[in-house]
């Protein structure tokens, strides 16, 4: 949006929807004690392990860890954006969206109307389809096509056009600023000319199906071969793949997406019956490509040129995923046979070899060890040195859990270095008992967790002890968004402080945690945080004796760190 919506119209529309009634008209639910279950929409299952909440106005996967509130399922069940989904649910509410505020910094012309700016661009792509077919200089581009293999039917699906030559063709009594807004034409010295001339055109598309851009193939010695439009408030390179529209068409949850590097790879495969590839436009493939996809797949094949640009992609794409890689997702390597691209390998063997070439892609755990490996001799101590620092700078980008820990265990099976502390989280900063032991992290992630499922506990902690829990390093500031949403709030619930979290920088450990689920039955929460806020406050007394104590060595205390020290150790002198 080109601002935000007030919070309490978030927190409002919320607590309206009926997330029960909003689910189960998608996925059908069954009453289950206090909540409903059905099989997860998310992940392929037998027993039903997905669970909503009424009261919470929440659902989670015990299975596969999705979870949020009714924005979030529109978004992850029918791929809808932000906007989109407040739309909808107000909408079923009856209520009319509020004048979003501006946020700060932003464009004002971002908030300009681009309802225009999508009319024109799906006008543009009507016209180079009409082009293609009755243009006289669409000769060449028809016969180029028909070299590359393309039928007339696959050209259709994926509404292929032809920009003619000249300057000006695109027709004069289109509106000028959308067209200028687009990137359609280009403004200069106040005259304007077509973008794109003698070129093959591929519309671009959004996950809705609306036109959002344009790549051109050039026809004749113009630079570069491939043009794509300008970024524009409606299209970011970064955030879109050619194909997922038409993917997600033909198969809304793919078992795995392949991801290749231009358009026509993406035609000629699905010509061929492979309707599951996507390509990135014209940049390398990015996190935000990564995080998009991972929401329809839990496979991914990134599928590169064999030769040295196509390897340099792959390892970009490998550190674009690393943050996103844990277990139940799986990225796979497919390097191409030199000179080779997917088009002109498929026309050559057939669907089936090119399947099998898929099948026998590398595990990125193989990928990133072997092309590690490739200029070192693990014989030798600084052989085994060099990848264990390469190596190890890679897997901290890895979040924690069950693939970390086995790809740490890998390193150490190649190196002999066995469990290294990550450099940059020293184990020296948990929390210590007195004589130097660490402490477990479960009560901290217990009492977050805790107050994340059922926010109204925060009114069980005690000003002293609030002030204390915001300071922890790693907690603390999650703590302090949580006390700061249920300070404004009198009764909130799990979905509308997800929400509120949602873009805030302490999101994503919330999302994390989250992600574990709760065992805890509701009858038992209260008990179980109060249990956690004691071992909490265990921690901390511990923590502050064994500061005291350590500066007692060094230094003399001062009469209220005295004091304190005496009340900590049980009123002895």
């Amino acid at each position: 949006m080109a601002g935000r919506l007030p919070r309490e119209f978030i927190d409002d529309l919320i607590a309206r929807i009926d997330i029960v009634d909003l689910i189960d008209a998608r996925v059908p639910l069954k009453k289950s004690g206090s909540n409903f279950m059905a099989r997860c929409p998310f992940h392929s299952e037998k027993t039903p392990s997905f669970s909503v909440s009424r009261e919470k106005q929440f659902y989670h996967c015990f299975g596969c860890g999705a979870h949020g509130n009714a924005i979030s399922f529109l978004m992850d069940y029918e791929r809808q954006s932000f906007p989109e989904a407040v739309e909808t649910l107000a909408a079923l509410a009856g209520i009319d969206l509020p004048k979003a505020t501006a946020t700060p910094g932003a464009n004002p012309s971002a908030s300009l109307q681009l309802q225009p700016v999508y009319d024109i661009l799906e006008r543009a792509a009507g016209f180079y389809v009409q082009q293609l077919r009755d243009h006289p200089d669409a000769e060449q581009a028809k016969v180029y096509l028909l070299k590359r293999g393309l039928t007339g039917e696959i050209a259709r699906h994926y509404g292929l056009g032809y920009a003619p030559p000249g300057w000006n063709n695109l027709p004069a009594d289109w509106p000028r600023a959308p067209l200028i807004q687009s990137g359609l034409i280009i403004e200069k010295d106040r005259s304007c000319y077509d973008r794109f001339r003698h070129r093959i055109m591929f519309p671009i598309r959004d996950r809705r199906g609306r036109v959002i851009g344009f790549g051109g193939r050039t026809l004749g010695e113009e630079t570069p071969k491939y043009l794509n439009s300008p970024e524009t408030e409606v299209f970011k390179k970064g955030k879109e793949l050619y194909g997922l529209h038409e993917l997600l068409e033909s198969a809304p949850r793919p078992r795995r997406i392949l991801v290749v590097e231009g358009y026509l790879d993406v035609i000629a495969l699905a010509q061929h019956g492979v309707h599951d590839a996507v390509a990135t436009l014209g940049t390398s493939t990015s996190t935000e490509h990564v995080r998009l996809l991972f929401r329809f797949t839990r496979e991914i094949v990134f599928c590169f040129d064999g030769d040295t640009a196509g390897r340099k992609a792959a390892w970009r794409a490998l550190e674009a995923s690393l943050p996103l890689l844990q277990e139940g997702r799986e990225i796979r390597f497919m390097h191409l046979p030199t000179g080779e691209d997917p088009d002109s390998l498929i026309r050559q063997e057939g669907r089936e070899a090119f399947e099998r070439r898929i099948g026998q892609s590398s595990p990125c755990s193989d990928y990133l060890f072997r092309t590690l490996q490739r200029d070192l001799d693990l014989r030798s101590v600084e052989g085994r040195a060099t990848l264990q620092k390469q190596a190890r700078e890679l897997l901290d980008r890895l979040p924690v859990g069950v693939f970390k820990t086995l790809m740490e265990q890998r390193l150490s099976e190649l190196t002999g270095v066995v469990n290294p502390a990550p450099a940059s989280k020293p184990v020296e900063n948990r929390p210590r008992h007195s004589s130097g032991q660490v402490r477990s992290p479960s009560a901290w992630r217990n009492l977050v967790t805790l107050l994340l499922h059922q926010p109204r506990l925060a009114g069980l902690i005690s000003p002293e002890i609030r002030a204390q829990l915001t300071k922890n390093p790693r907690a603390g500031p999650l703590i302090a968004r949580i006390l700061e949403y249920t300070d404004l709030r009198k009764t909130p619930t799990p979905g509308m402080l997800f929400e509120y979290l949602r873009e805030t920088p302490e999101g994503e450990l919330a999302r994390n945690l989250l992600k574990r689920g709760l065992l805890t039955p509701e009858e038992g929460m209260e008990r179980e945080f109060v249990d956690a806020l004691d071992r909490v406050g265990a921690l901390l007394r511990d923590e502050r004796l064994s500061q005291l104590i350590d500066k007692s060595k060094v230094a003399q205390l001062t009469d209220s760190e005295r004091e304190e020290l005496r009340k900590l150790t049980g009123g002895k002198s």
